[in-house]
């Protein structure tokens, strides 16, 4: 069976399911950047672009850090 007619065979469902991964994947992108979820991974490739020889700090110790420094210094809390 070649890919033309098992997408023939299967109603379009491939595609279908293909458009939906990726509106999902997109998705979940754009939710991670807002709630911010998505920090560390920016900061580990901001330093390896612009710092190569830092160290990288573990996950737990980047939010420690984040959460300190947000409790030092209140920029955009409402309280």
């Amino acid at each position: 069976m070649t890919a033309a007619s098992t997408r023939a065979h299967d109603g379009g469902m491939t595609s279908v399911l293909s458009h939906a991964q990726h509106y999902a994947g997109v998705l979940r992108w754009y939710w991670r950047g807002i709630t911010g979820a998505d920090a560390y991974e920016r900061y580990v490739d901001y330093l390896r672009r612009n710092h190569p020889d830092a160290p990288v700090p573990t996950v737990e110790q980047f939010w420690r850090d984040k959460y300190d420094d947000m409790e030092r210094n209140p920029k955009t809390r409402c309280c």
